[in-house]
C-alpha cells in the first residue's frame, strides 16, 4: 500500500479527492474518503502535502518508487 490514511486525525475535508492528479481517492456510501486504487499512485506527494491535518502519508519501497524525483 502506497497511501495511508489515519482515520484518527482525518477530518474528511476531501481535500485529497478533489486534487490527486490520478484520482486515486473516491468516497464511500457515507461519504468518508478511502483510497482505491493505490496501484495507480504517482507517489506526487500532492494528497499529503495538502492535508490539513498530516493524516495522509505516501510511502514506497525500494521496489516502488516516485515517478518524479
Amino acid at each position: 500500500m502506497s497511501v495511508r490514511i489515519d482515520y484518527e486525525k482525518c477530518i474528511n475535508c476531501k481535500k485529497c479527492y478533489e486534487r490527486c492528479p490520478e484520482g486515486l481517492f473516491d468516497l464511500d456510501e457515507n461519504g468518508k474518503v478511502f483510497v482505491r486504487y493505490h496501484e495507480e499512485c504517482w507517489f506526487c506527494g500532492s494528497c499529503q502535502m495538502d492535508c490539513p491535518v498530516q493524516a495522509i502519508q505516501v510511502r514506497y519501497s525500494i521496489n516502488n518508487k516516485p515517478m518524479f524525483v
